[in-house]
């Protein structure tokens, strides 16, 4: 594992700056199951936020934490699941859930993102079904998730065995012959934000994907739209979404119905 800095932030917490997204995902993993004296771990896109019970209870947690760094750093790469995401701790009990919302590929940036791509709109359509997305970590907005191509979060780009056995023709990883899905390429951002953003728009900002929960500003390129509820504080669980689950979209007619 790539030599991961410590740094303090704030009273009672500490910063974990990591080499990219995928040893992030994967430190946060290993430190909420190995860290009791951790209240809250919190992934970011390089960078894993660790919390402990309050300033006195910080020198154990570095402690704890520079253990678990050294002891990572010591293990050989084959005694580490690939990806670090495949049995993540959340919702219900470890298990990584499988999550289908249902899109409307209606958006007001989807011509454009499609020509950015050098793609018909029907053929970006179905590169974005075909992916197999993961929640990778949370931000900007309750229940907004950054999503990204599971093979992103695997160190060769490859998907891991652990998940070989669930892909399928229409499982979003290997179509029929066994080829992989092509990727969608990088989308920049907009110039200049929208002053507000519909609930459920489904947008493309960089090598990520999301769906905003609520009204709000934003500058992602927006492609489509759905009525599935990403939070609702009224939920046992609010939010729709944990970090580790899969995520697939599948395409529906404005009326309703799948296409």
């Amino acid at each position: 594992m790539t030599t991961t800095r410590i740094r303090p932030c704030g009273e009672a917490a500490l910063m974990l700056d990591c080499a990219d997204l995928s040893a992030a995902v994967e430190l946060a993993r290993r430190v909420e199951q190995r860290c009791p004296e951790a209240v809250d771990v919190v992934a970011g896109a390089r960078t894993v936020l660790v919390t402990a019970r309050d300033a006195t209870a910080l020198p154990a947690l570095r402690g704890r934490l520079e253990e678990l760094l050294a002891r990572d750093t010591r293990a050989a790469p084959a005694e580490r699941p690939p990806g670090g995401t495949h049995d993540s701790g959340h919702h219900d009990g470890g298990r990584v859930r499988d999550v289908v919302l249902d899109v409307r590929y209606d958006g007001p940036d989807l011509s454009e993102v499609a020509d950015l791509a050098e793609l018909s709109t029907d053929a970006l359509i179905r590169r974005h079904q075909a992916i197999t997305w993961r929640a990778a970590f949370g931000g900007f907005a309750p229940g907004f998730f950054y999503l990204v191509d599971e093979r992103d979060l695997t160190g060769d780009g490859t998907v891991s065995r652990g998940d070989r056995a669930a892909t399928g023709a229409n499982g979003g990883r290997a179509p029929a012959g066994g080829r992989p899905p092509e990727r969608l390429p990088v989308v920049p951002r907009l110039g200049a934000p929208r002053p507000r953003v519909p609930a459920g728009s489904v947008g493309l900002a960089d090598r990520f994907c999301a769906v905003y929960p609520g009204a709000s500003p934003g500058g992602w390129r927006l492609i489509g739209t759905t009525d599935a509820p990403l939070w609702d504080p009224d939920r046992p669980e609010p939010a729709l979404l944990a970090p580790g689950d899969r995520v697939r979209f599948r395409s529906v007619h404005p009326q309703g119905g799948s296409r």
